[in-house]
């Protein structure tokens, strides 16, 4: 992946634990990623900027999963985002309703993928990479490039004089 222009998720999930899982997973990967707690959010984090792809919440509050992706795809622009489904509510009375009309593909294109919750950052990193045609190796150094370059930013001359010397070597 060109760190230059990392790919956008879109991470939309009302609970704080699971957008930040899935965030540190992508953000490791090299991806650029925007959170959203609702579909509400959601939307109006589009308007300003549209993701790549997008992982998404079956059940929230203010606007459900379900009616964002909708409201998606029925938006010409934004229809050919890819969307997974992450919910914990596949097989329950709060989200198996909306899963399975998602599905069925009749009011809409289905989506992309689903998963359920608990995430695997493993496998969801893997998802994301092969849906975007991202090599997980070029990922993975992305996020590894974007660590050093953020510790080299604060680091100290003679911490900064030594990773030059190691790198000098490497070239040599």
């Amino acid at each position: 992946m060109d760190s230059e222009t990392p790919k956008l998720v879109l991470v939309v999930d009302d609970e704080p634990d699971v957008r930040m899982v899935i965030e540190a997973a992508l953000e490791d990967a090299g991806f650029e990623v925007v959170t959203a707690t609702n579909g509400h959010e959601a939307y109006n984090r589009i308007k300003e900027r549209a993701p790549d792809f997008i992982t998404l919440d079956l059940v929230m509050p203010k606007q459900s999963g379900a009616l964002f992706y909708l409201k998606l795809c029925n938006n010409k622009t934004w229809c050919d985002i890819p969307v997974m489904i992450v919910s914990a509510h596949i097989h329950d009375e709060l989200g198996e309703q909306d899963f399975r009309q998602l599905m069925k593909g009749q009011d809409a294109p289905r989506p992309t993928h689903f998963m359920e919750k608990p995430v695997r950052p493993d496998e969801l990193v893997r998802v994301v990479c092969n849906t975007l045609g991202v090599a997980m190796d070029d990922a993975t150094a992305a996020g590894a490039r974007d660590e050093v370059y953020a510790r080299l930013r604060v680091a100290d001359l003679e911490t900064l004089q030594k990773v030059r010397s190691v790198l000098d070597k490497e070239e040599g």
